[in-house]
């Protein structure tokens, strides 16, 4: 099969997809916000996403959605991996032991038009006040224009946005992302983190996003 085949390609990695217990972190219900066009549309990407990844050998493109932890097209869980061993943020994940950076995207009520919330779920990273870098805020929001009402576009697919998210954790100006220690950001504190970014930036937070807040 398509799959069985990408993960005899995808032996240049040490990332093993299907390995991130369901059990170890929130899968949320339908949201009461879901709507007929977000709902069509998110169900559309969700398709487009998996066969790029079922076609791409998983250590070229550096990310991995599992659809069995998907209960509902409004929550996926994204595993970023196969970074640049020179990297401090991959010499830190083999340290401790990990293969992943573990993250969550929520979809607003008005997706396509408003953008997705992403975040870091674990391990927490460095803040940027402690010379850690990766565009991940201290609360583990990502903080990039992109993912605000100022940077998105209703036109971008989700492949093109992990590229973008995976070319913020890859940077390394002005510092590195480096991993402070094993462990999950609660979501409330991304939530804040984002907010304060988006303000920091006079970067506009979308109109819907309270509703992701209060989900």
């Amino acid at each position: 099969s398509k799959s069985s085949h990408n993960l005899r390609r995808g032996s240049k990695t040490d990332f093993q997809p299907g390995t991130l217990q369901a059990h170890s972190f929130k899968l949320l219900g339908p949201p009461s916000y879901a709507t007929t066009t977000a709902t069509k549309s998110l169900q559309r990407h969700l398709k487009a996403t998996l066969r790029i990844q079922d076609r791409e050998p998983l250590h070229e493109i550096g990310w991995y959605v599992d659809p069995t932890l998907i209960n509902n097209v409004y929550q996926w869980i994204v595993e970023f991996h196969s970074f640049d061993p020179s990297l401090p943020l991959a010499q830190d994940l083999k340290q401790k032991g990990l293969t992943s950076v573990v993250m969550e995207m929520r979809f607003p009520p008005q997706f396509p038009m408003s953008p997705p919330f992403i975040r870091v779920v674990r391990p927490r990273f460095m803040s940027f006040q402690q010379r850690g870098g990766g565009h991940v805020t201290a609360g583990g929001a990502m903080c990039m224009e992109l993912l605000t009402s100022s940077g998105w576009l209703p036109t971008s697919s989700i492949d093109s946005v992990f590229l973008q998210v995976r070319m913020a954790l890859c940077s390394t100006e002005p510092w590195p992302a480096r991993i402070e220690r094993d462990g999950d950001y609660p979501f409330s504190e991304a939530v804040s983190a984002y907010r304060r970014a988006c303000q920091a930036h006079g970067w506009k937070v979308p109109d819907d996003f309270n509703r992701i807040e209060a989900a």
